[in-house]
């Protein structure tokens, strides 16, 4: 039996020893085609689990200059500034962009994926959700070849591009600085394990707890989304716990949760960063604002963007696929800057 993964046009015809060109017509409903001819090619091909070239199909008939991206969620300023970056780029080559938000949840990215693959599109720019561990929609989309290229977060889909920061430096960085400022106590707020940028992230803040001869212990880690909401509910939980000793220092995956968290801390009494040193991730327009100013990791989301743009475009025309790794930037501010007050 013949493989019933990427089959062509090509294998159609040679099992059913016609032309190629026959085959794309019957395919088609050509009037010139048979009915014998067509419902053969046709047979075979539903037996064949055949799926057309969507992008070959619309680069030939040039009906089609549409690219897709797919974001986790629209308010935050790290995809407002990648989705910013893509559109520059696609623009200026003479491309339309199709812009969908997953909501972080796995059964609405699996019908957006099916969606834009029916024709829709020519190529597709992602960032999974943190809901999705089967990424079984993503390889059937590279497989009916329609070139995909990842952002932010990674898979370990073959034959893909992707553009991520590197999230295990800027985790180690975040919690050396947190040590510099003389915490010993470091707590890790992470996301899901699943999610490649929260797990390296992980990794990272490990690595440095472990070059620096910290413990980490199951009461150092949560993991939760990086949500207000979340990052609420931890701090309180935290402030709760008056017979255990309060971390001196906490590193967020989220500068969302990082900021709600400080807002429970200061009603609660808990000063910042004399008491609990904080720094956060992604480097949000308003960390600045905050009182105190957030600490954060600058993830440079608008330059990603483009470069995501730039390999779709060379993925399009038939350039090997690439991975690209930016360093992120430690972003130092008051709420971290403990030593002030030791």
């Amino acid at each position: 039996m013949m493989d019933k993964k990427k089959v062509s046009i090509y294998d159609i015809a040679k099992e059913l020893k016609i032309s190629a060109s026959t085959v794309s017509r019957a395919l088609n409903n050509h009037k010139g085609i048979s009915s014998e001819v067509s419902e053969a090619v046709h047979k075979l091909a539903k037996e064949l689990n055949y799926k057309p070239n969507q992008m070959a199909v619309a680069l030939k008939t040039g009906k089609i200059k549409t690219i897709g991206m797919i974001v986790p969620l629209i308010d935050r300023n790290y995809f407002v500034q990648a989705i910013a970056g893509v559109e520059t780029e696609i623009y200026k080559a003479g491309y339309n962009l199709i812009i969908a938000t997953s909501g972080n949840l796995f059964e609405r990215e699996k019908k957006i994926i099916a969606s834009l693959s029916q024709g829709k599109v020519v190529g597709i720019i992602a960032a999974v959700a943190a809901e999705t561990t089967d990424y079984s929609h993503y390889v059937s989309l590279v497989e009916s070849g329609i070139p995909l290229v990842m952002f932010d977060r990674k898979m370990a889909i073959p034959n893909t591009s992707s553009v991520v920061q590197d999230d295990y430096n800027g985790a180690y960085e975040a919690t050396k600085h947190l040590i510099e400022q003389g915490c010993k106590r470091i707590f890790f707020y992470r996301g899901p394990q699943n999610v490649s940028i929260w797990s390296e992230r992980d990794r990272g803040y490990r690595q440095a707890m472990s070059d620096y001869g910290l413990e980490v212990t199951n009461k150092h880690i949560h993991t939760a989304l990086t949500t207000e909401e979340e990052g609420r509910k931890y701090a309180i939980k935290l402030s709760a716990q008056k017979n255990q000793q309060l971390p001196d220092g906490i590193l967020f995956s989220g500068d969302f949760a990082a900021k709600a968290a400080m807002e429970v801390f200061v009603e609660k009494g808990i000063k910042i960063p004399q008491e609990i040193a904080i720094v956060g991730f992604v480097n949000e327009p308003w960390d600045v604002l905050l009182n105190p100013p957030l600490s954060s990791i600058e993830q440079f989301s608008y330059r990603i963007g483009k470069t995501s743009a730039r390999l779709m475009l060379e993925a399009i025309s038939g350039m090997p696929y690439q991975d690209i790794v930016y360093k992120p930037q430690l972003i130092v501010r008051e709420s971290s800057l403990k030593s002030k007050y030791l």
